[in-house]
């Protein structure tokens, strides 16, 4: 579905986008309640969601256009509530990464955007706090555009792993479900061959490329 101004202003538009953020928040939910139930606390820690024209300011803002599923899930879920000397084991969304808010994520894009291994149509929304993030392309005379670029700092090569980010989030969520990620030693862990697979069922005819 496009979310324009026209669907956000007509009855009819107005209730196909609250069907898809309650579709969306029901799954983010579960999300957070299992990472409750593994003893994490950043269930505690995550943010409302904002209104689509906050979210629409802030890309454009960055000259770049929000893919409708990205805004979707920001309308669901502004991330986590995350500091500076945060540990990673105790803010982790799922292995190895936190869920940046929208504020900070916009900062991060400013400052890592001109550098010579970052595309600026990559928008980062989880990280690592050592450099490598998950993005969405959001550029949209591009033929990846709202796909989701595992980027890892000083690799020579970038792949596109998930077909969006409700994929991505789906797929999370089916992985903590399975136990696929799971908890060890204080921090989250994954089976990443068993996670693989599992994005591979929820993405059927995608298949990970170079971005």
């Amino acid at each position: 579905m496009s979310v324009t101004g026209q669907e956000l202003t007509s009855s009819s538009g107005q209730m196909d986008l609250n069907t898809m953020n309650m579709s969306l928040e029901a799954l983010i939910d579960r999300i957070f309640d299992q990472l409750r139930q593994l003893g994490s606390m950043i269930a505690d820690k995550r943010r409302a969601g904002l209104r689509p024209e906050e979210v629409q300011m802030a890309f454009h803002g960055l000259g770049l256009e929000v893919p409708d599923e990205l805004l979707n899930v920001y309308c669901c879920c502004d991330g986590t509530s995350t500091y500076e000397g945060d540990v990673l084991g105790e803010i982790q969304f799922f292995p190895g990464f936190y869920w940046m808010s929208l504020e900070d994520s916009t900062q991060v894009y400013r400052a890592i955007s001109t550098g010579n291994e970052w595309d600026r149509a990559w928008f980062p929304i989880f990280a690592n706090g050592g450099g490598d993030f998950y993005a969405a392309v959001c550029d949209k005379s591009s033929p990846y555009f709202g796909e989701i670029v595992g980027f890892v700092l000083g690799e020579p090569d970038q792949l596109i792993e998930f077909k969006n980010i409700v994929s991505m989030l789906r797929t999370i969520e089916r992985s903590l479900e399975g136990g696929v990620f799971f908890a060890s030693e204080g921090r989250l862990k994954a089976d990443y061959p068993k996670m693989r697979a599992i994005a591979r069922q929820l993405q059927p005819g995608f298949m990970e490329h170079d971005a």
